[in-house]
């Protein structure tokens, strides 16, 4: 970590598309967390660390879960000390899962103590600079001379969380939808879009039933498609990959009004972000070219276990795709990718291999009730 008078500089990770950040608590045990502005609270998927603590806990309470409907036990701490490499510290509270959540390590591929909210830095302007990967907090607001190369973007913030309305329009219609979306650093995907019984949004005939991510509630089930443009502060995306999810009345009813979808790390990581909570506004400047929203042209979802997260195993098929045709199953260990042995290799880099060109051959070796089976999967256009 740098600092000077005016600013601290965070180092992060980046990594599967999140933001990871090494700290300690009460300046002792180390903890590797998740840097979420969509995050109201600190969060530990372990006891372990706080079990340390003496009289710690202030309550029992119960948190809802990624599917927005399973509530889990957990228990809330009381204030303790987290310092971020050693220099910048901080009094912050924690709520711990009572039963051990191993779901964000597995999708990531690496061990993940919890998530540190955004709102650590909610009375200080902060910058998210994913091309440097640093985390950049400010004493005072940047010189106007470093804002003037920045587009300034009006958001709201809600329980500590920033929103940004932005205009959708789908595949499937001509009509633009203006939405709030929250804008969040937890999330490694580029859009995702919630649907309810009375909203007007109709999902693509074309989207594809599939598993969106993994968080406290386990797997989240919704459907993937490309969204016809996303015009976010000014910078249209077009043929964005779109995450849909069913949610209940009840959440919607609730948060509706604030929360209609999110953007995610596939889109802020074109950025240098500048975030002012206090005047509920945000500075943008792009550091790199708009992509094209590589996806799996397989049809695999893979999670990781294994001491070290280095044992692949297939999560989830789409029904129809290049990998459901080639007969593999789900529960099947993947052993080796175009004959390079798992061991050499990362969660990834074998999803990167997954999102190769339509057309291309990709060996796959697999354990399978003890027996080792190749299967050739052609990668096809799903979307």
């Amino acid at each position: 970590m740098q600092t000077n008078s005016q600013t601290t500089k965070i180092p992060f990770r980046y990594v599967q598309s999140f933001i990871i950040i090494e700290v300690k608590l009460e300046g002792v045990i180390p903890l590797r967390l998740l840097f979420d502005t969509g995050a109201e609270h600190n969060l530990l998927f372990d006891r372990s660390a706080t079990d340390l603590i003496k009289d710690v806990y202030l309550r029992d309470i119960k948190v809802l879960g990624s599917d927005l409907i399973q509530e889990i036990p957990a228990m809330l701490t009381d204030y303790m000390g987290i310092s971020l490499e050693n220099t910048l510290e901080r009094k912050v509270q924690f709520i711990v899962l009572k039963e051990f959540n191993q779901h964000l390590s597995s999708v990531i591929g690496e061990r993940i103590d919890g998530i540190l909210s955004a709102k650590i830095f909610a009375n200080k302007v902060f910058e998210i600079d994913y091309k440097k990967h640093r985390i950049i907090v400010y004493d005072n607001k940047p010189a106007h001379k470093k804002l003037s190369h920045y587009q300034e973007c009006k958001i709201n913030i809600y329980k500590n969380k920033p929103y940004v309305f932005s205009d959708l329009s789908l595949s499937n219609s001509d009509s633009v939808y203006n939405l709030n979306f929250l804008l969040d650093t937890g999330a490694g995907l580029a859009l995702l879009i919630y649907k309810n019984e009375q909203t007007t949004l109709q999902i693509p005939e074309k989207g594809l039933p599939g598993k969106l991510g993994s968080g406290l509630g386990g797997v989240v089930e919704g459907y993937i498609t490309r969204s016809k443009y996303l015009s976010f502060c000014k910078t249209r995306y077009d043929d964005v990959v779109s995450n849909f999810q069913e949610v209940s009345t009840i959440y919607s009813d609730k948060e509706s009004r604030f929360k209609q979808g999110l953007i995610g790390n596939q889109i802020l990581d074109h950025y240098s972000i500048i975030f002012d909570y206090s005047q509920e506004k945000m500075y943008l400047k792009r550091d790199k070219k708009i992509d094209n929203f590589r996806y799996d042209r397989s049809g695999l979802s893979l999670i990781c276990s294994g001491v070290n997260f280095d044992q692949f195993y297939i999560a989830h098929i789409i029904p129809g795709s290049p990998a459901d045709q080639s007969r593999i199953l789900i529960g099947d260990q993947l052993l080796s990718v175009n004959r390079i042995p798992c061991s050499f290799l990362t969660l990834h880099g074998i999803q990167t291999m997954l999102c190769k060109e339509s057309g291309k051959k990709i060996r796959l070796k697999l354990l399978r009730n003890g027996k080792r089976i190749v299967r050739e999967v052609y990668l096809q256009n799903l979307l």
